[in-house]
């Protein structure tokens, strides 16, 4: 049958390295997580330091008892911004949609955040299709184009959301297509999300010192 979907938030240091080990290696392998070259070791290192630092928080996905996935926040400032990274081990978004969406309302009602920012590498359409359609993100400066009486090729020259040339694809490098979620939008978009059988853990979200 179809396993619960659950996200707990990840503690690096409760002393449990094999399960360490089991995330550091799966995100390893995902060359879409580093925008610069990098060696399988120093990969390690980077995903290390990024979940150790002050300013991110993190979720693992759990899957029946399956680790499956890890959900992300860095750069986290309290009541402005984060960063939102999330890593499936398998590869798959099918079926996680819903668990994605309550773990990011949670995050913006317990962080007290203005936004919520994502940032893709231009060349995965299908991921920024549905960071778009799927969680209600929009790119940088879409909704201000909308409202302002200039032509296209203008508005994307003068509110363009990208940044050039910032990720390293292992043949070229490519650019960084920049997406956001306000909490002004948040109400709307939950409107259209139902519930399902994912849990978010409960336990209080830490602060940021």
């Amino acid at each position: 049958g179809i396993h619960q979907l659950l996200a707990v938030p990840y503690e690096p240091f409760a002393r449990n390295p094999a399960r360490n080990d089991r995330i550091l290696s799966a995100c390893a392998t995902m060359p879409n997580l580093f925008h610069a070259p990098k060696t399988p070791d120093e990969r390690l290192i980077v995903i290390a330091r990024a979940l150790t630092a002050p300013d991110t928080r993190a979720w693992e996905i759990w899957q029946g008892g399956t680790l499956v996935g890890i959900f992300l926040l860095t750069a986290l400032v309290p009541g402005v911004d984060a960063q939102m990274h999330a890593a499936f081990f398998d590869g798959k978004l099918f079926g996680r949609t819903i668990l994605l969406r309550h773990i990011i309302a949670r995050v913006f009602a317990e962080y007290g955040l203005q936004r919520l920012t994502a940032e893709v590498p231009e060349h995965l359409t299908a991921l920024i299709d549905f960071v778009r359609r799927k969680l209600g993100f929009r790119l940088e400066g879409e909704q201000l184009a909308a409202d302002t009486p200039v032509a296209r090729a203008r508005w994307v020259a003068h509110f363009g959301s990208r940044r050039e040339p910032a990720h390293w694809d292992g043949a070229i490098w490519r650019d960084l297509v920049r997406l956001r979620l306000l909490a002004s939008e948040l109400a709307d978009s939950e409107a259209r999300w139902g519930s399902s059988s994912v849990r978010v853990g409960h336990k209080p979200l830490s602060p940021v010192t």
